[in-house]
């Protein structure tokens, strides 16, 4: 599998919260969705657990990563500011 491209990471924001969102190839023809989570310290970022659903489309792929951020989110709101 490649390493993911930061430079090919969409920023995507949720109730406050900043994350990066990609999809990287998966050397079979599909993607993986990548989402990092932007920590309040510059330059501090955390990946959410790997997706381990492969999809047919990058387009695809973002939107999960994108929901994915979304869940995490969710699961997450009440530990803002404690990271």
């Amino acid at each position: 599998m490649n390493a993911i491209d930061h430079g090919q990471l969409q920023a995507f924001a949720h109730r406050g919260w900043a994350f990066l969102c990609g999809a990287q190839p998966d050397g079979q023809g599909n993607f993986l969705p990548v989402v990092f989570c932007m920590g309040s310290a510059p330059g501090r970022q955390t990946e959410l657990p790997r997706d381990t659903e492969a999809y047919a489309t990058e387009a695809e792929a973002m939107r999960h990563a994108e929901q994915q951020a979304e869940r995490w989110v969710r699961e997450h709101e009440d530990t803002r500011g404690q990271e």
